[in-house]
C-alpha cells in the first residue's frame, strides 16, 4: 500500500504528488520506496506516456527526512555501510525518473532542497513556479550530493554555475533556472498544475518511437555515451504504425 503518495492517472498521463506537507514532502525511505516502485511500474505501463511529478502543500520536497537523518547521523556513530545502500535507493530513484520510455516533468513549488533537486534534474523537463527555487546545502555539513545529482546538474548548467551553486550552497530562484535554460516553463503557483499538465497532454500524443529515440539520444550526448545512428532510428521509424499516422496526418494539414 502506497501511504506516502497520492497517484492519479488520466488516459496517457500520471500525477505522482508527494503528501506529506506537515514534514514539507521530505524524502523518508518509505518516500524513496514507495516513489521508486510506483515509477518503475509507471514505466512498465504502455498506456502511460507522461509522468508528473509534484509536491502537496507550500513545498516542492525538504530532501532529507530530517527525523530520519538525524537517528543515522545525529550520534556520530554512522554506519557506512547502511548509508552506501540507502544512496544507491535514492541513485535508483533517479535513475527510474531519466529512463527515456517515460517521459517525467516535475512541477516544482515552493523548493525543491538536497536530494529533491536529484531528483527534479532526472526529470526530463522543470515547469517551476514564480516564487520557486532549487538548493543544495549538503555541504554546509561536508555531504557532497548523492544519488546521481552532480552529474545532471553540470549537464543541464554547466560546470561553472554548478561549483557555485554546490559551494556557495545558494538558491538557484525560478527566473534564473529559466534563463541558464534548467526551467522549461515559470508560470504563476496558482497555473503551476495546470501548466504542468497541459504539457504533458502535449507530450503525450507525441508517437511513442520518436519521443523515446529523441529521449535517448539525448542522454547519450550529456553522458558522452554511444550516439544511435540517426540514420538507422530514421528508417526503423518508418517501420512504426503510429509514426506513419501521425506522418499522413500531419502532411494532410499542410
Amino acid at each position: 500500500m502506497v501511504t506516502t503518495i497520492r497517484f492519479d492517472v488520466d488516459g496517457p498521463v500520471a500525477v505522482a504528488t508527494l503528501t506529506r506537507p506537515d514534514k514539507l514532502n521530505a524524502l523518508s525511505r518509505a518516500v524513496v520506496s514507495e516513489l521508486t516502485e510506483l515509477v518503475e511500474r509507471v514505466i512498465d505501463d504502455e498506456s502511460v506516456r507522461v509522468l508528473v511529478l509534484a509536491g502537496e502543500g507550500r513545498m516542492f520536497s525538504a530532501g532529507a527526512d530530517v527525523e530520519e537523518f538525524r537517528e543515522a547521523f545525529g550520534t556520530g556513530k554512522v554506519d557506512p555501510t547502511a548509508t552506501e545502500a540507502e544512496s544507491r535507493d535514492g541513485t535508483r530513484l533517479a535513475d527510474a525518473l531519466a529512463d527515456p520510455r517515460l517521459v517525467t516533468i516535475a512541477a516544482i513549488n515552493g523548493a525543491a532542497i538536497g536530494g529533491a533537486v536529484a531528483l527534479v534534474t532526472a526529470c526530463d523537463l522543470r515547469v517551476m513556479a514564480e516564487e520557486s527555487k532549487i538548493m543544495v546545502p549538503e555541504l554546509v555539513m561536508g555531504f557532497p550530493l548523492a544519488w546521481g545529482g552532480v552529474p545532471r546538474l553540470v549537464a543541464q548548467l554547466g560546470p561553472s554555475v554548478v561549483r557555485d551553486l554546490l559551494l556557495t550552497c545558494r538558491a538557484l530562484h525560478a527566473n534564473e533556472a529559466l534563463r541558464r535554460g534548467y526551467a522549461c516553463r515559470v508560470v504563476p503557483a496558482d497555473d503551476l498544475m495546470a501548466s504542468s499538465l497541459e504539457l504533458a497532454r502535449l507530450i503525450a500524443h507525441r508517437p511513442e518511437f520518436g519521443v523515446t529515440a529523441a529521449l535517448r539520444r539525448i542522454a547519450a550526448l550529456e553522458s558522452g555515451g554511444h550516439v544511435d545512428d540517426d540514420a538507422v532510428t530514421l528508417a526503423q521509424a518508418t517501420l512504426d504504425p503510429s509514426v506513419m499516422s501521425a506522418t499522413t496526418a500531419y502532411l494532410a494539414n499542410i
